[in-house]
């Protein structure tokens, strides 16, 4: 797993090395390495005529083996008078899932759809909905737990929020 600060100031909500960004642009992106499995066999054509696979991607081809069972995000600064430094913050970030941006809890339980695949698991990002009240630099940091009972940490770097 990797994870990237994110600015949604940008044109697009961007992967930023910045060491300062506004509370309500900041957003982390998630990248996951996991195994996959294939949906389909081969298909072996024969005949006059090929078929045309326009609307089928390789990709559409494969599942994750591994699913995603919860997400927690902490910082190692105290937030705010309610969530002092490696108190679960999922509360205060939300997915964004296509145009429009969900809670992580029901990110995750979208996530069980048989289309869905780990692999692109909160690529889009997990973005702040709140100005942290006491400390203004954080590293946060997300623990994943699969479905296969392994538990994947990483940290983002530190960041300013103003």
């Amino acid at each position: 797993m990797s994870l990237k600060n994110m600015d949604v100031s940008l044109p697009q909500p961007m992967v930023t090395n910045t060491g300062i960004i506004s509370s309500v642009n900041y957003g982390i992106q998630v990248q996951l390495i996991t195994e996959q499995l294939t949906l389909t066999k081969p298909r072996i054509t024969w005949g006059l005529m090929q078929s045309a696979y326009a609307c089928s991607c390789n990709e559409d081809d494969f599942i994750a083996k591994e699913g995603i069972l919860s997400l927690k995000i902490v910082s190692n600064n105290d937030f705010d008078t309610s969530h002092p430094k490696n108190t679960d913050l999922n509360s205060y970030f939300k997915a964004k899932k296509g145009s429009t941006m969900i809670s992580i809890d029901d990110y995750i339980k979208s996530s069980k759809d048989l289309s869905y695949n780990t692999r692109y698991a909160f690529n889009e990002g997990v973005f702040l909905q709140v100005r942290p009240a006491i400390a203004k630099k954080h590293r946060f940091k997300l623990i994943i737990t699969l479905s296969d009972g392994r538990i994947l940490e990483a940290e983002t770097t530190e960041i300013e929020l103003v």
